[in-house]
């Protein structure tokens, strides 16, 4: 379907709603209606104007009011919000060459079109229209008034000057009273009972005025009846009165209607953030992303910015200080161009304060009488006193955000921080799940598998020691036994490693750094249960001090993420040197620097020579390999993960060097 069916087929639904809420239509049927009553009455009453054998001044006098009257009709009739009325979405309006265009699409108002001077404005399409007076307003109060104060004037001076050709002079009997009266439902129906009455009694002015002091050369002799002086007083008033009442009765029923509205999309709009909510996300910033953008349009901002915080103590000495950040961000929307971007002052004037933040700001697209601003609400929510999220709406209005935007964004808000902490909750409850199944599989596998395995090495190691003990008893057999000896020799070699292999599947599978225990301690455990296994000594060197978390989470969770990664780089490392080096001493050296921990795994081996190992395995014929690398590319990765590097040096006296630096 093309724009302009589009554009048309609108019309008939907004148009009904306009006129449903304005009685700009009613004002303008009246005066034209009562002008061409005024012109048949003239016409009629008056066959001098056609026989051309009239009075010359009082012919001159009728056809000049007639001819003002018709004037004053046609500008009030283009000084109305007709087309804004009829046609309130022909694209063409928006393309006149009268109006300057600002930069900005949305704030496209004509300037050169007096109808169009005032446009509502409404949240959305389906909003009731604001009460349009019958006669344009300006930005310029003093302006308007003056309009309505000429349109009061010229109609009580063409009922002063045609009242001494009928009777009674001073009102009803004027062809044009009736035609006046709609300068007192202009004044009513825009500034209600105090315009109407004011309109009011300045058109009675003229009636009296009329009846007491004739215009000049018009003078005629008459009986003033006070029946009919009365009777035309009391009209105006009573007109006033009755289309004040009607504009506040159509007032409040849009104030009625639009609430409604408001609350029915309020209603659609947060079952649209719980429906989000509810389905969830993969991660916190795709939820972030989905819910922030449901939020912004339910709440019918042209931005909506929303801020995770990180907040924790860190303590020195005994001295704690509270330290809040922004730990994740997400934008949705945008904001006209004219609008600066101040969303990271604010966020931070939030963060400090710890309060609400609401501004109204005027913006900068020239003096072009624009009322539009740019306004602004920031909202904190709280978890455990410190603050935990930033909700940010930002909108391009007419006035400030209420308290119906501010409820809105408080339940929304509200809703998105019990998502996300039952997202949290869910995340470490399936971290406790998944760390207390890997510490039952440790389990398992030390009191059972890594138990045979320990027996078969040290019944091996037996045999071993039996063997040669046999060979020093008796040379006969040695021949025999010697054989023997090196198969069980290969056995120990073998069962020590499958030893070694699975006491590291069981510390990979066992939760580290955590409770009290810290990285130079793991290690520590580490290297000695090394030396137990494989016989190497090792020497671990420790330099610079682990500085504890204290009560910051987040810190924790980094502390302990780094403590993991050195924990199993080391014990990689330490395993392809008892594997693959062939080396006799390892040294480990630790190092807490600022910012960073370092650690480095040397050996004295063959260095990075890929050698086939010298027990044979063989199957179908071919030599096969227990140990398929040296697991650079996990270390690697490890590091990386979190931001850090992994360097592997060749000694130049033999041996490998492996270093890795990660930021903690």
């Amino acid at each position: 379907m093309s724009q302009a069916r589009k554009t048309f087929r609108t019309i008939p639904q907004t148009t009904l709603r306009r006129l449903r809420n304005t009685p700009t239509y009613f004002f303008i049927v009246w005066r034209w209606s009562f002008w061409l009553y005024a012109l048949a009455w003239i016409w009629t009453s008056s066959p001098e104007l056609v026989s051309l054998n009239a009075v010359p001044l009082k012919l001159i006098v009728e056809r000049l009011l007639l001819g003002i009257t018709l004037a004053q009709t046609l500008l009030a009739t283009l000084y109305t919000p007709v087309f804004q009325m009829f046609l309130p979405r022909l694209p063409w309006l928006d393309r006149l060459p009268l109006q300057k265009r600002p930069k900005s699409r949305s704030l496209q108002r004509p300037r050169g079109m007096i109808w169009n001077r005032r446009r509502p404005r409404p949240l959305a399409s389906d909003e009731e229209a604001d009460i349009l007076t019958p006669l344009a307003r300006t930005q310029n109060p003093y302006w308007d008034i003056l309009v309505l104060g000429l349109d009061v004037l010229i109609c009580g001076l063409v009922v002063y000057y045609s009242a001494p050709f009928w009777t009674p002079p001073f009102g009803v009997g004027s062809p044009f009273y009736r035609y006046g009266l709609s300068t007192v439902l202009v004044a009513a129906f825009t500034y209600r009972n105090r315009g109407g009455l004011a309109a009011a009694l300045g058109y009675d002015l003229f009636m009296v005025l009329g009846a007491f002091f004739p215009p000049f050369l018009l003078h005629t002799h008459y009986v003033l009846v006070a029946r009919d002086l009365i009777s035309s007083l009391l009209d105006a008033p009573v007109v006033a009165i009755l289309a004040a009442y009607m504009g506040i009765l159509l007032g409040s029923y849009t104030r009625s209607k639009r609430r409604e509205q408001d609350n029915a999309r309020r209603r659609r709009a947060l079952m649209s953030v719980g429906e989000t909510l509810v389905q969830g996300a993969s991660d916190r910033h795709t939820l972030l992303q989905r819910s922030a953008e449901q939020i912004r349009k339910g709440g019918h901002f042209g931005r909506l910015v929303v801020a995770l915080l990180a907040s924790g103590v860190d303590g020195a000495n005994g001295d704690k200080q509270s330290r809040t950040e922004i730990a994740s961000r997400v934008e949705v929307g945008v904001v006209e161009a004219a609008a600066p971007d101040r969303s990271e002052k604010l966020l931070e004037q939030v963060v400090q304060a710890g309060e609400k933040l609401s501004t109204f700001e005027t913006l900068n697209i020239g003096a072009d009488g624009n009322d539009y601003r740019i306004a602004r609400l920031y909202l904190p929510f709280f978890k455990d006193g410190q603050v935990y999220m930033i909700l940010g709406a930002e909108s391009i209005r007419q006035m400030p955000f209420d308290k119906r935007q501010e409820e809105f964004l408080t339940i929304a808000g509200a809703q998105l921080v019990v998502a996300l902490e039952n997202m949290r909750l869910t995340e470490q409850t399936a971290e406790l799940a998944t760390a207390a199944e890997r510490g039952r599989i440790a389990r398992e596998i030390h009191d059972g598998i890594a138990q045979l395995i320990y027996m078969l090495s040290l019944n091996t190691e037996t045999c071993v020691a039996l063997a040669h003990r046999i060979e020093e008893a008796s040379e006969e057999d040695a021949e025999l036994i010697s054989p023997l000896t090196q198969r069980l020799e290969k056995l120990v070699t073998i069962s020590k490693q499958a030893l070694w292999e699975t006491r590291n599947y069981m510390f990979t599978l066992k939760p580290l750094i955590s409770g009290t225990a810290t990285l130079t301690q793991m290690l520590t455990n580490q290297v000695h249960e090394f030396e137990a296994i494989s016989g190497l000594p090792v020497q671990l060197a420790v330099e610079g001090s682990e500085e504890k978390p204290g009560e910051d989470h987040h810190k924790a969770h980094k502390t302990a993420q780094v403590g993991t990664a050195v924990f199993r780089i080391t014990q990689e490392a330490l395993t392809n040197a008892y594997k693959h080096a062939g080396a006799t001493v390892v040294q480990v050296h630790l190092r807490y620097k600022q910012g960073s921990v370092e650690v480095e795994v040397c050996d004295n081996g063959k260095g990075l020579e890929k050698l086939p190992h010298g027990y044979d395995l063989a199957s179908n014929g071919k030599q096969r390999r227990i140990y398929s690398g040296h697991g650079l590319s996990s270390m690697r990765e490890r590091a990386e993960e979190l931001g850090g590097t992994l360097e592997v040096e060749e000694a130049a006296g033999g041996g490998v060097s492996v270093r890795a630096c990660i930021p903690a």
